[in-house]
């Protein structure tokens, strides 16, 4: 993949979640005038005592603004920081942000009230969230096993096997439709074999990062920064309360600019 293409990319995905994000906007409008009562969540959809760790739907409608906002950011930082840098790192985090966009797609869950209707968009949705939860952790694991120059020339076919085993699982594990979340999530099958398999898949890419950076003698910011991103990632996919909001911004916002800076001065120095 040349450079000309990434940029291509990350500016394409720019447009297109902020596309995203005003469609979304406007159908939450759109509800809220039809239907005034719309986020107003009865007695027994809020969970706990404390309002700061109480389960509230709204907060997760809230937290999947959020996510759409942070791949409009991030994707942006992606293009002007790294435009004109052969850096193999980003295009598997370019899959990151995919996933995470795709993730946010639970939205739609609320605003077209689709819980126990059955409906073709509802088992869209939940095949593309499996979708997503299965793309973030490997997306990230590439970026750093595949992260070498040897392995550039590889770069389309990888991503090309990402994409294709993650579609395909999602698939074929099955969804619950009857059951929805509270984080507006389809529930499916198999859920601890892929919350455990992707908290390894996360902490081997953590690990594999620590030793690159050690061996190249490179300091380990981007570790940090990449453990913080993967943490807030987490939270963030979870989020039902205030507490969990906020904890996935911080996380977030400092694990991105540790990382991706931290990164692009390693890239800048193999430059020189």
């Amino acid at each position: 993949m040349t450079i000309k293409t990434r940029n291509r990319l990350n500016i394409s995905l720019f447009f297109f979640s902020l596309f995203f994000l005003a469609v979304n906007v406007a159908i939450l409008l759109i509800s809220l005038y039809k239907y005034p009562y719309l986020l107003m969540p009865d007695a027994s959809a809020l969970t706990g005592k404390n309002l700061i760790t109480q389960d509230n739907p709204l907060i997760v409608l809230i937290s999947l603004f959020f996510q759409i906002i942070y791949v409009c950011i991030t994707s942006f930082m992606l293009y002007r920081v790294f435009e004109k840098t052969q850096a193999t790192d980003i295009s598997f985090f370019f899959l990151f942000l995919v996933a995470l966009l795709t993730n946010s797609f639970r939205i739609w869950i609320l605003l077209f009230s689709m819980a126990n209707t059955y409906s073709n968009l509802l088992i869209f949705c939940g095949n593309t969230v499996l979708f997503s939860k299965l793309l973030v952790p490997v997306s990230l694991f590439f970026s750093v096993a595949k992260s070498s120059v040897d392995q550039r020339q590889d770069l389309e076919k990888n991503i090309f096997i990402l994409l294709l085993g993650c579609i395909f699982f999602s698939q074929i594990i099955p969804l619950n439709t009857a059951n929805i979340c509270i984080n507006f999530e389809v529930d499916y099958s198999f859920r601890n074999v892929i919350r455990i398999s992707s908290m390894l898949i996360l902490l081997a890419t953590l690990i594999a990062l620590f030793f690159n950076n050690k061996s190249r003698y490179y300091t380990q910011l981007t570790t940090i920064g990449l453990a913080l991103i993967c943490t807030g990632t987490i939270i963030l996919l979870n989020c039902t309360n205030i507490l969990k909001l906020i904890l996935s911004f911080v996380f977030l916002l400092t694990g991105n600019i540790m990382y991706l800076k931290e990164l692009h001065k390693q890239y800048l120095w193999n430059d020189v």
